[in-house]
């Protein structure tokens, strides 16, 4: 006669209280170990960074970073897949910061005061303080660039950890417009507080982005004075895109541009 086992002898049922709370532990195990490897990455980025400084693109590598943070070179890519994995993740904290830096511009109250346009006709308060504004935002994320060139180098370089079927140095310039123009909305809200429209201050927003990355490649290796003079050319070309825009934009709706809500009583 076979012999018959009560499984549920050998093995104890748990109760839905025990399910629930060793679902919890292993929650709670999973969470440390992804906060362990999200700090070890933090470590390792500020190594790479000041590797990168140091040797720019053609000195940084692996082996070079597991050397400087003290891991085996196969050790590494337990937290990142490969160099342009680093790259991509320097890149990002970069155009992060640059938009904090941006986002710190604001409004001067000393600059309400109205003043008269190219053609007479008066600029409003508000119009003239969000115009001011977004000249100083924008003058303040190409100020960091160009003043930093492995800054600038690593924004321009463009490594491909999120991008893998795109050989690296061949990343779509759309690309990286893309992540500066979502990191520097502050310059967008100031265009949009003229009183542009979301498209017209969109599209003039993106335009003032790229001339200015265009201008940062023409600048080369730093010379005497060509920084000042670089600026300049950017502040001068930002003055007279917005005014040319602005002047579209009221001849287009037949009358002054309506204010839009005032982003600088907070």
């Amino acid at each position: 006669m076979p012999m018959t086992v009560k499984f549920d002898v050998i093995t104890p049922v748990l109760t839905p209280e025990q399910v629930q709370h060793m679902q919890q532990r292993v929650l709670d195990r999973q969470l440390r170990q992804q906060r362990f490897g999200d700090e070890r990455r933090v470590q390792l980025l500020d190594v790479a960074w000041n590797l990168w400084r140091e040797t720019g693109s053609q000195g940084f590598n692996m082996r070079q970073l597991a050397q400087r943070a003290g891991y085996t070179a196969g050790a590494l890519y337990a937290y990142f897949p490969g160099r342009d994995a680093i790259l991509s993740a320097l890149q990002l904290r970069v155009i992060h910061e640059l938009g904090e830096q941006v986002k710190a511009q604001k409004a001067p109250r000393a600059e309400r005061g109205a003043r008269a346009r190219a053609d007479g006709t008066p600029v409003p308060g508000h119009e003239l303080v969000a115009r001011q504004l977004f000249i100083d935002r924008s003058l303040a994320w190409w100020g960091s660039l160009a003043g930093d060139t492995q800054r600038l180098q690593l924004v321009l370089h463009g490594g491909h950890g999120n991008l893998p079927e795109v050989p690296p140095n061949e990343r779509p310039a759309s690309v990286l417009l893309a992540q500066l123009a979502d990191a520097l909305q502050p310059c967008l809200e100031a265009l949009q507080a003229t009183g542009l429209s979301p498209e017209t201050a969109l599209q003039l927003h993106g335009e003032v982005l790229a001339y200015g990355l265009g201008l940062l490649v023409l600048q080369g290796p730093k010379r005497a004075g060509s920084q000042a003079a670089m600026e300049a050319r950017f502040m001068l070309s930002i003055q007279r895109w917005l005014d040319l825009t602005l002047a579209g934009a009221r001849i287009a709706s037949g009358a002054e541009v309506t204010e839009q809500g005032d982003l600088f009583t907070a």
